[in-house]
């Protein structure tokens, strides 16, 4: 089963270090093919975005995944900075899965999570980003990195539960697999966790889209939903990021 799978070899993957800054001007530090935008300079912002809008309908995926990722980011700061929730990720056990990038990770671990756990299919993506981005944020100690078939990510987990569950793009693949990838993040986030997750309305690369997922959490009445992509509905094709509490 592919969950957004990147089966590039790590030694081949080109690489840059990089800076994301975040609205509160909040920083972090990480390792990826290309730079993500910045809240430090509105016009680069507004041209950048355009950009990537085109890159998007012309079928560039891989990029836009790390724009998911960049406002996956910004979504979680403003939880934290803006309404206030400072303990949303102290003392927590967090999973990283989905498009991984080891972003979410630095920011959980840079705002009290105990340890972090982060997931993928294929090792390429772990080598050649997550693993440097960790170093480069000198987070050696509490980090898992964890790969094998998502069917099996129980197993791999060894039936672990975490508090907070952060999947960027996970809706960013066949249709057909929306039923499993519900049923095992239900499976490993603890009773009082939350899970955010993000996707845009539709791909031009899968079936899949947020609007599907949204549909299959609601029929299964396990989760209530939170919208927290206020700051991207005016793309054309919008990213929804949102936030699941059980019911």
């Amino acid at each position: 089963m592919d969950v957004i799978q990147t089966i590039t070899p790590s030694e081949i993957i080109a690489t840059i270090n990089n800076e994301f800054c975040m609205m509160s001007g909040n920083s972090l530090q990480y390792v990826a093919p290309v730079p993500l935008i910045t809240a430090n300079n509105d016009h680069q912002q507004q041209v950048v975005m355009l950009a990537q809008e085109n890159r998007l309908l012309f079928g560039d995926d891989e990029f836009d995944k790390w724009v998911g990722v960049g406002e996956m980011c910004q979504a979680i700061e403003n939880i934290v900075e803006i309404e206030q929730e400072t303990g949303l990720f102290e003392g927590k056990t967090v999973l990283e899965v989905g498009f991984i990038s080891g972003l979410p990770s630095v920011y959980a671990m840079n705002h009290g999570a105990k340890s972090v756990a982060i997931y993928n299919e294929n090792s390429s993506l772990m080598d050649a980003y997550v693993k440097p981005t960790m170093l480069r944020n000198n987070l050696n100690e509490n980090v898992e990195y964890l790969t094998g078939d998502f069917e099996n990510l129980k197993n791999i987990l060894e039936n672990r539960k975490f508090d907070v569950i952060i999947a960027p793009e996970m809706v960013n693949t066949k249709l057909a697999e929306f039923e499993v990838i519900h049923e095992i993040l239900d499976q490993i986030l603890a009773d009082n966790g939350i899970m955010f997750f993000s996707g845009r309305t539709h791909y031009n690369n899968c079936d899949g889209n947020m609007p599907a997922m949204l549909d299959l959490i609601k029929s299964k009445n396990r989760f209530d939903v939170i919208d927290r992509s206020q700051l991207f509905t005016n793309q054309t094709v919008p990213r929804k990021i949102v936030q699941l509490i059980r019911k």
